[in-house]
This record gives structure tokens, sequence and C-alpha cells, in this order.
């Protein structure tokens, strides 16, 4: 398989994320992703229950569970989307609401950095972002 034909497959998967993330299939998502699929790994300590760095599906479905029970998104929008061999890295426009408190998460640009493994599926990613946004919601 040719790189630009590799390249365009991953940047597609990712959109489909994107829309599976709009419509909540969570499954369709799922089956995007390795097994021992990274999840956060290295991003800094924060007191959101859904940004907590793991490993694989269980944790992914843990991350989604945790982010549907603390938030309401009123916008969630990729707004842009790039592509380099077996990365993605994609920008997103979000806005919401925290559903324990009531408060707004003020709008920002949150980075979202997807690796792709030998199996073609993702096999990690990571949020990029100003976390206080969400964290000053509590």
């Amino acid at each position: 398989m040719s790189t630009t034909t590799a390249t365009t497959t991953h940047l597609e998967t990712v959109q489909g994320i994107y829309e599976a993330f709009g419509r909540g299939d969570l499954p369709f998502i799922l089956d995007q992703l390795d097994d021992d699929v990274s999840w956060d790994e290295g991003v800094r300590t924060t007191s959101l229950p859904w940004l907590q760095p793991g490993r694989g599906k269980s944790h992914v479905v843990a991350f989604f569970t945790a982010l549907a029970h603390g938030v309401r998104f009123d916008t969630f929008e990729p707004v842009a989307i790039t592509t380099d061999g077996d990365q993605v890295v994609g920008v997103v426009r979000e806005a919401g609401v925290n559903l324990a408190t009531g408060k707004a998460i003020e709008e920002d640009l949150f980075v979202h950095y997807w690796r792709f493994g030998p199996t073609r599926k993702v096999s990690s990613f990571r949020h990029i972002g100003d976390w206080m946004r969400h964290e000053s919601s509590f």
C-alpha cells in the first residue's frame, strides 16, 4: 500500500471517529482502536474524571462514560485535520456545560493527536489543551 493511500485512510478513520462521536456510536470508535490502545498517557494530572491516562479499550469505554456523565457539549467541531504518515492531528473547537455543576466550559480549541500502528488501527490518542477551561467548571 502506498504512503498516500495509507495517509488518506488514517485521515478518513479519524474523520469517521469524530462523526461517530457526534452520533454517540461508541462501538464504531472502539472498532478503530488497537486492543491495547494508549489513551492520554503522558497528560498532566487533572481533577477531570474523563481525562485520566490508561490503556486498552476498557479504559476508552471508561473515558467516554465519564465524559458522557460529566459534559454536555454545546460545541464540538473539528476545524482542521492534518496527517503525516501514521500520525493525524485534529484541532477541535469545544464548549459545553459541566453536568455536575451546571457551569459553562468556555469555548476553546483543543488538539487531538492520533497515532496508528502496524494493525492500521489507532495505537495511541492524546488530548492537548488548556484543561483549566474544564477544571474551572467545577
